[in-house]
């Protein structure tokens, strides 16, 4: 590992590949070499939060769910310790971090796979406490739930926030534009199930299958947002006519 920019590279790779064995014995190494080097600088405390992250993800998924919770555990650490470095030294760069929702988000997958519902659901609702309207965050709490969620309230107006049904690479997506989205289907799935007890949800999920229709038969744009943009930068009169 004498470069350690390039083995994380090898790293993001393998793991886009599934190699996930492979992946977890170079995270092991790269992220306890790293600790071991107590002089990091902005740049190698970076790069040992970015394999962190990596090495929690690849231990949850291979179901060594003890270890995957100490690495998160690691990962908040070592993020703070980032952030300190970066306020002092380069705070421009702060803004340019994984964004905090994220990595609650990644850490209540791990407490869910582990079977601890209640850790996860509370990472899930610190990620959706730190940007409003974030489905991901909400649909993940909502399942953690099931047909009981006290939630699903607060889905139906993030979804309702969201604007419209895109599609994309064959799939429907709801995309806020300033959290993370989520494909309808779960939505649907949640707010469907609730939709007898909450008039919101009830509204919402009518609108998401109306949208869907409209779009499968060409009457709705597959990115309505987009060619609303579109449309505006469209000059309004035709000047040629006066030449």
């Amino acid at each position: 590992m004498s470069d350690p920019n390039q083995t994380l590279a090898q790293m993001i790779r393998y793991f886009e590949e599934e190699r996930h064995e492979m992946v977890e014995v170079m995270a092991s190494e790269f992220t306890s070499m790293l600790l071991a080097n107590k002089q990091r600088d902005g740049a190698t405390q970076t790069l040992l939060v970015k394999g962190v992250r990596i090495l929690a993800e690849v231990l949850s998924i291979r179901c060594k769910s003890k270890l995957a919770i100490q690495a998160t555990s690691v990962l908040l650490r070592e993020r703070k310790k980032l952030e300190k470095i970066l306020a002092q030294t380069a705070p421009t760069l702060l803004s340019k971090l994984t964004p905090i929702e994220q990595d609650y988000r990644t850490i209540g997958n791990v407490f869910a796979k582990a079977g601890k519902t209640s850790k996860a659901k509370k990472f899930y609702l610190k990620a959706h406490k730190e940007m409003q309207g974030n489905i991901a965050a909400l649909v993940a709490a909502c399942q953690i739930d099931g047909a009981k969620t006290k939630l699903c309230k607060t889905l139906a107006i993030a979804v309702q926030s969201a604007g419209p049904v895109i599609l994309e690479n064959g799939a429907y997506h709801l995309k806020p534009e300033h959290a993370p989205g989520s494909q309808i289907d779960p939505v649907l799935a949640i707010l469907e199930t609730c939709s007898h007890g909450h008039k919101e949800c009830a509204e919402q999920a009518q609108r998401i299958r109306k949208e869907c229709d409209e779009i499968a038969n060409g009457i709705q744009a597959a990115n309505e947002r987009l060619q609303s943009a579109m449309d505006s930068l469209q000059p309004k009169h035709d000047y040629y006519q006066y030449s």
